[in-house]
């Protein structure tokens, strides 16, 4: 006997043809699926211990949060209207702050969050350096039920740190003993070096050594000209491609996070190697860096770039990890930027599934739904007026749902979220837990929060650098500007 069966469901496969299955069932023994097809036939083959009349729902793999930086979830709301390079040094500085508590409550919070709007498996940015700090963010969600990639930050130039590139080997070879496949395998690592113009290339050939051998993937920040290309000339004498080149990592194992301004021989070059795009929509549409540097979606896809979504960071960025709202807004900037239709909404759903699972290596195990593969799974209502089932399910899931409309998700088989209700997180103690630990974390970091909006110190973001050298370059050009404006005033 099975343990699960979903009954009376419209069925979202995501397979290789993009099946739809109406009245369908969906049967589960122990992790895995064992049977999709006619509720008539699979319920009367497929007996099951347990019986979820999902009448009225749709039946979706879990979601893929192709990047996310869980420190962030303590942000929201404290940021909005600072602008780029204000925000980008501001959450800087707060994150590589954070104590391994401030970090585990994060985590905590950003669990709940994903869980209650369908994300099942998330590929998790570097937040941290040291494994102390890191361990966090894989104990909550592997705690949660939660799939998950972590990583620790590798940077030896420029770096949030004043570890040098030995120690930060050693933090991340930690993180992948004591993790990798920790949680019934749920929990796995990956590397993170934190971008091109802060890892040199002695470093990059060391990660592509170390990600060979252990067949890993590395996820990493990437410019190819907006705003880091130009620095990356200067004063690498390199291209960022041209950098990953060098260095070994531009392979099927790099997934290139943002992308922003690429040309066409940038896309060309990454579609040649196999390389994974992430593209987090609605934080560039947030920090307002205009069209021009946008990532170029449509010719990536017409170039066979696989493309996934995450939701990136909190505080200034987005205020949410609903991937829901990055579907839509996917869409809408295609849309807005080359013509209605330049994407097919089935498109977009797979970035939020299977290609996020290939990306991560996992695809042959989850990201679709199909028999022999992980039971992860999402019911979302759709009986309801803003989402009545209509001849296009895919139009209406990346166009009209949300989070609030997700009913159910199992993990692996197991149900983690049944009728809105978290079953792994105690979520009154984590609101209570992340409370506090945004008060630590903002009066550590010298801020004033008020219930109208909070104030960062009068210094700048630079000269509060979490690397020693650079605070002091931070503070003597703050002298210098002090200086300056002075004279200005005489």
């Amino acid at each position: 006997m099975n343990d699960i069966l979903i009954t009376n469901t419209t069925v979202v496969t995501v397979d290789s043809s993009n099946r739809i299955l109406r009245d369908a069932a969906i049967a589960i023994r122990g992790r895995e699926i064992v049977a999709i097809g006619p509720t008539e036939i699979v319920s009367v083959e497929h007996p099951a211990r347990e019986v979820i009349d999902a009448r009225g729902m749709v039946a979706l793999p879990g979601l893929v949060n192709g990047h996310i930086h869980t420190i962030t979830s303590l942000y929201k709301g404290t940021m909005v209207g600072f602008g780029f390079e204000k925000t980008a040094g501001e959450d800087t500085a707060l994150a590589f702050s954070a104590t391994p508590e401030i970090m585990l409550a994060a985590s905590h919070l950003v669990a709940a969050e994903m869980l209650l709007s369908g994300t099942t498996l998330a590929n998790v940015a570097t937040d941290a350096i040291t494994f102390e700090v890191s361990s966090q963010t894989a104990e909550a969600l592997g705690q949660a039920g939660m799939k998950a990639f972590v990583q620790t930050a590798i940077a030896d130039i420029f770096g949030p740190t004043d570890y040098d590139a030995d120690a930060q080997f050693a933090e991340a070879e930690k993180l992948l003993r004591e993790y990798r496949g920790k949680f019934d395998g749920r929990i796995l690592v990956s590397l993170g070096p934190a971008a091109d113009m802060s890892t040199s290339l002695k470093t990059m050939r060391r990660l592509a050594d170390l990600a060979k051998r252990e067949d890993l993937v590395v996820h990493m920040h990437i410019f190819p000209r907006w705003p880091m290309g130009i620095f990356s000339l200067l004063f690498r004498g390199r291209s960022p491609l041209g950098l990953l080149k060098a260095g070994e990592l531009l392979n099927r194992r790099l997934i290139a996070v943002h992308f922003l301004a690429a040309n066409n021989g940038d896309i060309k070059t990454i579609a040649k190697a196999g390389v994974s795009v992430v593209h987090c929509p609605s934080v560039w549409m947030n920090a307002a860096i205009g069209p021009k540097h946008w990532l170029p979606i449509k010719s990536l896809h017409e170039a066979g770039v696989n493309i996934t979504l995450g939701t990136d960071s909190c505080g200034g960025w987005i205020e949410g990890s609903d991937m829901f709202t990055e579907m839509r807004n996917c869409i809408l900037m295609s849309n807005f930027l080359y013509g209605a239709g330049s994407l097919k909404p089935v498109d977009v759903l797979r970035m939020a599934t299977i290609n996020g699972a290939k990306a991560l290596g996992l695809e042959k195990e989850t990201g679709s739904l199909e028999v022999g593969k992980s039971a992860d799974v999402i019911l979302l209502k759709f009986d309801q007026p803003s989402l009545q089932l209509s001849s296009d399910i895919p139009v209406m899931i990346v166009y009209g749902a949300s989070s609030r409309d997700v009913q159910t998700v199992l993990i692996d088989g197991r149900i983690v979220v049944r009728n809105r209700e978290l079953l792994t997180v105690d979520v009154e103690k984590t609101l209570e837990t992340a409370t506090l630990a945004r008060e630590e974390l903002y009066l550590h970091g010298g801020w004033e929060l008020g219930p109208d909006g909070a104030t960062p110190p009068t210094t700048s973001w630079l000269e509060r650098y979490p690397n020693e050298r650079l605070a002091m370059w931070g503070a003597r050009f703050a002298r210098l500007q002090a200086i300056w404006n002075r004279k200005g005033r005489h």
